[in-house]
């Protein structure tokens, strides 16, 4: 049975993850996956997409409340429900199947921790200086460095609340990680050729 690797990005927003996702995912031909898992979870479940994406905004905002999610229909009558907890858990069921099936590159979603029992894992955190971080939030969002610095802070609350609450681990502490890498420091390719060349000493690439 041939055994596929996995990629686990976890960053701060303005980091540029998704640049180096995406450089790494063009050297190595394998697919990344962030918001795409919310459709491959619905697929799996049977739960429509629009429900997942509602229920992990919420979850964002606040991991640690258990609420219920329905999506209606036209007669107001809910379809279906769902928690921030059993989100999480078909979010994970679907990062594993996906990593029985094809190497590939997963950004967020706790992907280092679902997939702890595998051998075939590289995890990775990228971080950045506050000034370069709210330099590309202003460039991505068209928006204001007050503003930046707004989104900058709620994004990083959230994804340390979410990351330590379903792990027990600490987001962006480097004892969670294989290696952490600075983009201000290195750039979007150098850390990508960094991490490629990591993942083909560990997994015989």
């Amino acid at each position: 049975m041939k055994k596929y690797f996995a990629i686990n990005i976890g960053r701060q927003i303005g980091s540029g993850g998704r640049a180096v996702a995406k450089i790494i995912s063009e050297k190595l031909q394998i697919n990344v996956y962030d918001k795409k898992l919310l459709k491959s979870a619905s697929d799996h479940t049977g739960f429509n997409q629009e429900c997942f994406e509602k229920a992990d905004e919420e979850s964002s905002r606040n991991p640690i409340r258990s609420l219920l999610f329905a999506n209606f229909s036209d007669n107001g009558m809910a379809r279906n429900y769902m928690s921030n907890d059993s989100l999480f858990t078909m979010q994970s069921d679907a990062i594993r199947k996906i990593h029985e099936q094809e190497s590939c590159i997963f950004i967020g979603r706790c992907a280092d921790y679902t997939l702890r029992d595998s051998d075939l894992t590289l995890n990775v955190f990228l971080a950045a200086t506050t000034e370069d971080r709210i330099e590309r939030i202003c460039s991505i969002e068209n928006c204001s460095e007050d503003k930046a610095r707004s989104i900058m802070a709620d994004a990083d609350k959230k994804r340390a609340s979410y990351y330590n609450y379903y792990t027990g681990k600490k987001w962006g502490d480097s004892s969670s990680y294989d290696i952490c890498l600075s983009t201000s420091t290195f750039g979007y390719e150098k850390c990508a050729e960094m991490i490629i060349e990591l993942a083909k000493e560990k997994f015989g690439l």
